[in-house]
């Protein structure tokens, strides 16, 4: 009976994680959308530059992952899902109405955009260093942790360098750390509980840092002139 239910056990968890790992992704885009766009309605841009924005910061992560990976083309430019999501979350929030409410307030604006990022470099740490795993299964640990933590602050960094700022990741709380830190609790988690258990407890880490960060004025030590 063992050898018969062994492999319909792993194709379930197989399914599972597929369907985790889908959901996952679904909630990193949109909430990396979100980021985004946010920033692009705080620099004032026209609706392409919106949406342009929205979409770079919801996939430059996982195509700067997928290339290392040697993933071609990016997985981004054969799911049109991720592209529609993140089109249609910039289109939404570029409504006049909504685009007024959150521009009223400058702490909800600044809310919004740590929420959503924290949310999405969270997400795509996670699912980032999963993915290294799933196509790199022999790969070192340090491997499957630099790619997610690559995957997480990819997006970010491009929309940053899109709009003419300083990367979040070099000046502004903890960022890359967090991520970081999500990756390595993955990679122990895994070892212990298995998949499920690791990615949710990677990404919820990796939130609370971010949000601990943000309250409490958490930052790096700076270089500073004498």
């Amino acid at each position: 009976m063992e050898p018969s239910q062994s492999p319909l056990i792993k194709t379930y968890e197989r399914k599972i994680m597929d369907t985790l790992l889908l959901t996952l992704e679904w909630i990193g885009t949109v909430a990396f959308a979100v980021s985004g766009t946010m920033t692009g309605l705080r620099k004032k841009l026209d609706i392409l530059g919106v949406v342009m924005l929205g979409l770079t910061t919801a996939t430059g992560g996982g195509i700067i992952r997928d290339v290392l990976l040697g993933i071609t083309p990016p997985a981004v430019f054969r799911d049109p899902l991720t592209v529609v999501t993140a089109v249609v979350t910039a289109i939404l929030l570029f409504i006049p109405g909504i685009r007024h409410r959150l521009m009223k307030s400058p702490r909800a604006l600044e809310l919004t955009l740590l929420i959503a990022d924290s949310i999405g470099l969270g997400v795509f740490t996670v699912v980032g260093a999963q993915m290294a795993c799933r196509v790199l299964p022999e790969s070192s640990w340090m491997t499957m942790a630099f790619l997610g933590v690559v995957t997480g602050v990819g997006g970010g960094l491009m929309r940053d360098v899109f709009v003419g700022d300083l990367p979040y990741i070099f000046c502004k709380h903890i960022y890359a750390l967090a991520a970081l830190v999500g990756a390595l609790i993955w990679v122990a988690a895994r070892m212990l509980w298995g998949n499920t258990a690791a990615m949710l407890l990677g990404c919820g880490a990796v939130v609370l840092i971010r949000l601990l960060a943000a309250h409490f004025r958490w930052n790096l030590p700076r270089a500073q002139e004498d």
